[in-house]
């Protein structure tokens, strides 16, 4: 009797085994089937997932963390009929235009522009008077901070307007605002010619020289520069110079910026002739020889109407160079739509020294150079 139990049991173990084992294999091949038809699509999703986040960090065209970067605009002068427009508002009522998505300069590292006047206090008028005086009050000036400038170079024919009283209230007020600046009266080389500034724990000399009334000493100028290029990591040059309104350089302007690109120039911007002139790279680095206005009230012309922002964005091996001009209307500058710079880049390519390839590329809007090694 027990042994007719015992093989009962050992019957019904027999058939739980068999039936435990057609469920696990029925349901590992559905499981099987399941995977086939869905796992590839799941794996698919997670790698576009994946590579997705990837490129959302690091997108191809992400500047490098050493890179720097720099706008510079023309002449900037904020009295006379400006000044007459400004009264009693803010100077968004001028810069709106370029303001939001327009403020197309906002990641750079340095922002400048040619200040063609004296900062005074309450923006006083000194002797000796002028046939074009300027002044501004440092509240307006302020103001720019707002628009990321942080830079000026205060070389020109219009720093003396006010004096040497101006010129020290200039300095005094400028430091006091928190704004970097370079440059001494026309034609002088002195301790002010030179601004050292730190971005990135990269020191950049940024250097203003002016030659309207009188030449500077160039070999002055060559040893300024010859000296910065070996104390700083950059030396971005700003001079002031050229004929007024013509948009070919000479070869005078030529000649001197050449000779700083071989004392260690690493950039030249230009300015005064209130109209743009053209360009071009020498010894694989650039020079520009006018910006034009950015800001001003020569509402004479088109040409006096019209300015262009460069910016740079510099590496350890390569110099990106992005042309922005601008289109003013009784001093309130805007971005070029597409058909008007297309009109102007052909212009702008036409003033500067460039053969087919550069031509092109100023059409472009973008230039790209290979820096050299020991540069």
């Amino acid at each position: 009797m027990w042994k007719i139990k015992f093989q009962k049991a050992e019957i019904l173990i027999v058939a739980f085994i068999v039936l435990g084992s057609f469920f696990i294999i029925s349901r590992y091949r559905y499981l099987a089937d399941d995977f086939q038809q869905y796992g590839s699509e799941v794996l698919s999703n997670h790698q576009a997932i994946l590579s997705s986040q990837t490129q959302w960090r690091l997108p191809e065209n992400a500047p490098a963390d050493n890179d720097l970067r720099f706008y510079f605009f023309g002449d900037l002068m904020l009295d006379r009929h400006v000044g007459e427009r400004l009264a009693g508002q803010p100077l968004s009522y001028l810069l709106s235009n370029l303001d939001g998505a327009n403020k197309f300069w906002a990641e750079a590292d340095i922002v400048g522009a040619n200040l063609e006047g004296a900062v005074t206090d309450n923006g006083a008028h000194y002797a000796p008077a002028n046939a074009y005086d300027f002044a501004f009050p440092p509240e307006r000036i302020a103001e720019l901070k707002a628009y990321g400038f942080n830079y000026f170079t205060s070389a020109n024919n219009h720093f003396s307007d006010q004096g040497q009283i101006g010129v020290e209230e200039t300095r005094k007020n400028l430091s006091e605002l928190g704004f970097n600046y370079s440059g001494s009266t026309d034609a002088k080389i002195d301790e002010y010619s030179r601004k050292d500034v730190i971005v990135s724990n990269q020191k950049i000399a940024m250097i203003g020289l002016s030659m309207v009334y009188n030449d500077f000493d160039l070999e002055a100028a060559e040893k300024l520069i010859e000296t910065a290029s070996l104390e700083t990591d950059l030396v971005i040059v700003n001079i002031h110079w050229g004929t007024e309104y013509q948009h070919q350089f000479s070869k005078h302007q030529q000649n001197i910026g050449r000779s700083l690109i071989e004392a260690g120039a690493d950039a030249i911007i230009g300015h005064h002739p209130h109209v743009v002139q053209g360009m071009e790279i020498y010894q694989g680095k650039p020079i520009f020889y006018s910006l034009g206005n950015f800001i001003f009230d020569q509402y004479f012309s088109e040409d006096t109407q019209e300015g262009l922002s460069v910016g740079l964005e510099i590496s350890p091996a390569t110099t990106t160079i992005f042309f922005q001009p601008l289109k003013s209307e009784k001093a309130a500058p805007r971005l070029m739509t597409a058909v008007e710079k297309t009109k102007f880049l052909e212009k702008f390519s036409s003033w500067s020294q460039a053969d087919s390839d550069l031509e092109m590329k100023i059409k472009s809007g973008r230039i790209d150079l290979t820096r050299n090694s020991n540069q």
